[in-house]
């Protein structure tokens, strides 16, 4: 079977459930085929919502499936299509909305492109026939076009994310059919895998990605939704890790410092990041906790040493946090883990220079600041033995 004959089965059975189209277009973008019958009007609203250079780039960077949003909170399904190395077609799946979202928003933003009161009519009436999806649904749908167009199984984790950043909009309350809450076998199996820290967690994650449903979390506003659902997830993996054996301490420091990460968030793409980071973090440690052959007091003092990496730290203080002497803390140290306290508080350091580098936009400055490192220099130096390129660069490749 071909893919357009998979793609046209593939259309036909997502046209059961969802008045969803399937987009053609060759590798300058130029539409071939689709199944909208308003192809026009879409084809415009998808022009102006994109800065083509960085698109290009963002869109083709991988073989994997991408979820557009733009700022009037309309989402499709990208897919490019590559043979021998070339790229020759992309597929598009929408658009779509993930949550409801307010007439006055929707009229606020396309006022900003000084369209004509006739066009502005017609973009709203289509606006109006357009599906609303959760976004698990579009999860599933975007592996399956993956599988369609290549023969590949993905996994939700594979799936990457561009969006232009948008004003949060206006409050908006609407009353109706809430979101049906998911399985809760399957939330418990997650939780289970982090008290028990099991590093085999990532099948578990992605399938929860798939089908667990948190309900409705927001009114209007897919950025808060998504915000929402990250911090059921810190909240209930917390717990778990304390059940797991984490120590409430670090568990609670945890929650804080990702719930602070999650509300300084303006865009889809950092929540993923940060929810993916959050997931292995919680599961690393307790496994840590629960296999771990260093001593009980070389474990506070690392934990110590986690939960200050932006305070000044010295061995003296250390020290005094496992009543040893600086010569014996040192020693021992070394002999458990390998590195000298020094070493360890500069890896872990670095480790989260690079979660804030992938999951905010602080400056380089500020990071090295905040972590206490004596000149930018010094901690451009060091990250780049550790990870391979300057802190720049590692943005960069991560954005």
């Amino acid at each position: 079977m071909d893919i357009d004959v998979r793609l046209a089965l593939f259309r036909d059975m997502i046209g059961c459930c969802h008045n969803l189209y399937l987009w053609v277009y060759d590798s300058a973008f130029h539409p071939i085929t689709s199944n909208c019958p308003e192809q026009p009007a879409v084809n415009d609203l998808f022009g102006m919502s994109h800065r083509q250079e960085d698109f290009d780039r963002q869109i083709t960077a991988y073989h994997t499936p991408v979820i557009f949003t733009n700022e009037l909170g309309l989402m499709w399904v990208m897919m490019p299509h590559f043979a021998s190395g070339e790229l020759i077609r992309f597929y598009v799946l929408g658009p779509f909305f993930i949550d409801d979202i307010p007439p006055q928003n929707i009229k606020s933003q396309l006022n900003k492109y000084g369209l004509s009161i006739l066009l502005r009519q017609e973009f709203l009436h289509f606006l109006r026939k357009l599906p609303i999806i959760s976004l698990n649904r579009i999860f599933e749908y975007a592996i399956m076009l993956h599988f369609c167009v290549t023969g590949e199984k993905i996994t939700v984790s594979d799936l990457r994310y561009y969006e232009n950043k948008q004003q949060p909009p206006e409050p908006y309350i609407q009353w109706g059919e809430m979101d049906a809450h998911g399985s809760y076998e399957g939330e418990q199996e997650m939780l289970r895998m982090v008290r028990n820290g099991d590093l085999n967690y990532q099948t578990q994650m992605d399938k929860m990605a798939i089908t667990g449903r948190l309900g409705k979390l927001s009114n209007g506003d897919s950025l808060r939704q998504m915000k929402n659902a990250v911090l059921v997830c810190i909240t209930l993996f917390s717990r778990a890790a304390i059940e797991g054996g984490l120590t409430p301490e670090v568990s609670y420091t945890l929650t804080d410092h990702y719930f602070q990460s999650v509300e300084a968030c303006s865009a889809i793409t950092d929540l993923v990041e940060i929810s993916h980071t959050m997931q292995a973090d919680f599961i690393r440690r307790v496994h840590q906790c629960r296999t771990s052959s260093l001593s009980r007091p070389i474990q506070d003092c690392c934990e110590y040493i986690n939960l200050h990496l932006e305070d000044k730290l010295t061995l003296a203080t250390l020290a005094h946090q496992t009543g040893y002497t600086e010569n014996y803390l040192s020693k021992k140290f070394k002999r458990e883990l390998n590195l000298t306290p020094i070493e360890y508080i500069r890896k872990e350091r670095l480790e989260r220079a690079a979660f804030l580098l992938r999951t905010t936009q602080s400056d380089v400055q500020d990071i090295s600041d905040r972590l206490q490192f004596c000149s930018q220099s010094y901690f451009a130096d060091n990250f780049r033995k550790l990870f391979g390129c300057s802190p720049t660069k590692y943005r960069q490749q991560k954005n």
